[in-house]
């Protein structure tokens, strides 16, 4: 069913739906129809686990998941193709659990070619979240990106911070990650 809320001058249309019928619309957006079933079937895995771990992500809104990529893309029934909701039946219930817990089955789109080590991008360890190389993204839409800041703009992010480093002239990258 659909509920209606009233968020200040907004209203959200909120979709209530079981997991697997929720998957049926996640899917096809996060990984196209036509790739190989065991990677669609991975992906449903994949999407339950962390629809699962996330419950509760918009409590406060009113609401369990958002439908953008801050939490996974969903189109509802307009976006179900046959072949994702065949992979989604075939692993339904399966989830992904590390010492006997849900994990936080968090995934992107394209790595770059290396994903990095949970602790360098949220500041905590978590054991099943390691860096490995992923040869498979190289070369792909997204595997490569660049982003410009003037240098006004990062002493204003910096001071924001409590960074105080005076008038930057100039900086230099001692590392990737």
């Amino acid at each position: 069913y659909i509920y209606f809320k009233i968020a200040g001058s907004e209203i959200n249309v909120i979709n209530y739906v079981n997991l697997d019928e929720y998957l049926y619309g996640v899917i096809p957006r996060e990984m196209p129809p036509s790739f190989h079933m065991e990677a669609l079937k991975a992906q449903s895995v994949g999407s339950r686990t962390y629809a699962l771990f996330n419950k509760n992500k918009h409590r406060k809104e009113g609401y369990d998941i958002c439908d953008t990529t801050h939490c996974q893309v969903y189109g509802g029934m307009d976006g179900e193709h046959q072949r994702t909701n065949e992979a989604v039946d075939q692993t339904s219930g399966l989830v992904i659990n590390y010492n006997g817990n849900i994990i936080d089955a968090v995934y992107h789109s394209n790595s770059g070619g290396h994903t990095e080590d949970s602790k360098e991008v949220w500041g905590g360890y978590v054991p099943y979240l390691i860096g490995v190389e992923d040869k498979y993204s190289i070369g792909l839409p997204g595997s490569q990106w660049d982003f410009t800041m003037s240098r006004e703009e990062i002493e204003k992010r910096l001071m924001y911070t409590g960074i105080k480093v005076g008038n930057i002239l100039d900086m230099e990258v001692v590392e990737k990650s």
